[in-house]
């Protein structure tokens, strides 16, 4: 076994796995007035994960009065419901809560609000794709590690052990 190649894999799998399922990456800023013609904010996070879904997660503030936020993660463009993989509602004026969006899927967050109201969405999202990687890459290189031998450990192996001898003999006083 190769210590430091199982080392490698190790800390490979253990970053991997905080990268593909914690949400790091900040992306900008998106406000949403409840008194435009749409009123919703419509994306999606590129990427690929092992999971099938990556996690995002989401912030928001009301500019003003306490409103109700709706959000939802779908399979496709949420075009039809039937899409629709989670919802979330939350009242107030701020708040937070965390989305997973199916791969090659998308989210939608809007405002419901009879007034003026603007609402901003701080959103976070996970390297999906860098941590999928990662984990393969760490699987790899530990499997390596724990087959290959040290060279130590094969020339033991090639030489033959030695063999007990007799002591020498006293010579005749």
């Amino acid at each position: 076994m190769r210590v430091g190649l199982v080392i490698v894999g190790i800390v490979l799998l253990i970053v991997g796995a905080a990268v593909l399922f914690v949400p790091l990456v900040p992306q900008p800023n998106e406000t949403v007035s409840a008194s435009s013609s749409a009123p919703y904010y419509a994306a999606s996070v590129s990427g690929f994960s092992l999971t099938g879904s990556q996690p995002i997660a989401v912030s928001w503030t009301s500019s003003g009065p306490s409103v109700t936020v709706i959000a939802g993660a779908c399979s496709g463009s949420c075009q039809s419901q039937s899409q629709v993989s989670s919802i979330t509602y939350q009242n107030g004026t701020s708040g937070s809560f965390t989305l997973s969006q199916p791969n090659g899927g998308s989210i939608l967050m809007g405002v419901l609000y009879t007034g003026a109201a603007n609402v901003t969405f701080k959103i976070t999202t996970a390297l999906s794709t860098v941590g999928t990687i990662l984990l393969v890459v760490g699987i790899l290189i530990l499997i390596i590690g724990v087959v290959l031998k040290s060279k130590r450990a094969k020339m033991a192996a090639a030489m033959p052990a030695p063999t007990p001898s007799a002591p020498p003999a006293e010579p005749p006083a």
